[in-house]
């Protein structure tokens, strides 16, 4: 869950900030945009990281999980200790879709 709700924020900024829609932002303000994502980051962190290790790039963890697989570590690797590897897949597949669409429908409406 966790997966799921920090992915869902950080896409909401992401698309936010980066949407050509948005007129706050002008050409030259835009390289100020890294920034704004790298400091989403840095407070989602200490938020999440506790919790679950703030897995929200479902390749940093399945990745090692298959090259751990191939080295011989079986169920340790996959499914896992707790069989909860598929939280780090599904949590963030359903998160940044959201996230996204939350931006285009709370910040771009159009105007009636």
């Amino acid at each position: 869950m966790t997966e799921a709700w920090g992915t869902l924020i950080l896409a909401f900024v992401i698309f936010g900030i980066t949407n050509g829609r948005n007129k706050v932002l002008g050409s030259v303000e835009r390289v100020g945009v890294p920034f704004v994502i790298g400091m989403t980051v840095a407070v989602l962190l200490p938020l999440y990281a506790p919790i679950t290790q703030a897995g929200w790039n479902p390749a940093r963890d399945f990745g090692p999980r298959i090259v751990a697989a191939l080295g011989g570590w079986g169920e340790v690797a996959i499914p896992g200790p707790r069989s909860g590897f598929w939280i780090y897949i599904v949590g963030p597949c359903l998160g940044a879709p959201v996230g996204a669409f939350l931006a285009e429908k709370l910040l771009w409406r159009k105007a009636s």
